[in-house]
């Protein structure tokens, strides 16, 4: 058997104001996240995890991680992340969205989320089973 590894973890209160060593991972149970250190960054730099959160309320996404809606709710987008930082989002048919009442993906205040040549404050699912890619780049998200 080989020697067990333990990563740094704790609150993600605590995890948002710590500098992980560069390299060092760090485990957030509440989000069930892991976050690698880059030497500077508070709180490390999220990895991208296999499983999918359920959003069944308004829910504030953590850059790196997976959503999926599973009723029609909210997501809102994180602020304070680095340059490069992406999530994923879908949209399960169980959810109930439709056009006129979709699921909603919210920049932060401030803030917008470009697809192709437009920019908004929200980006509205309705279509089940397509996944996207929201990716913080310039200071702002985008599709």
């Amino acid at each position: 058997m080989g020697r067990q590894i333990q990563f740094r973890r704790g609150t993600d209160a605590d995890r948002q104001n710590t500098v992980l060593a560069n390299g060092e991972p760090g485990w957030s149970p509440e989000e069930n996240q892991l976050f690698i250190g880059d030497g500077t960054s508070k709180g490390g730099i999220p990895a991208q995890m296999a499983h999918y959160k359920m959003v069944n309320s308004a829910t504030t996404a953590i850059a790196g991680g997976r959503y999926l809606f599973t009723a029609i709710t909210s997501l809102q987008l994180p602020d304070d992340v680095i340059e490069g930082c992406s999530l994923t989002v879908l949209l399960d048919s169980s959810a109930g969205a439709s056009k006129e009442n979709p699921a909603r993906v919210l920049a932060p205040a401030g803030k917008t989320i470009a697809r192709g040549g437009e920019a908004g404050t929200e980006y509205q699912m309705s279509k089940a089973g397509i996944g996207r890619t929201f990716i913080f780049s310039n200071g702002g998200w985008r599709l």
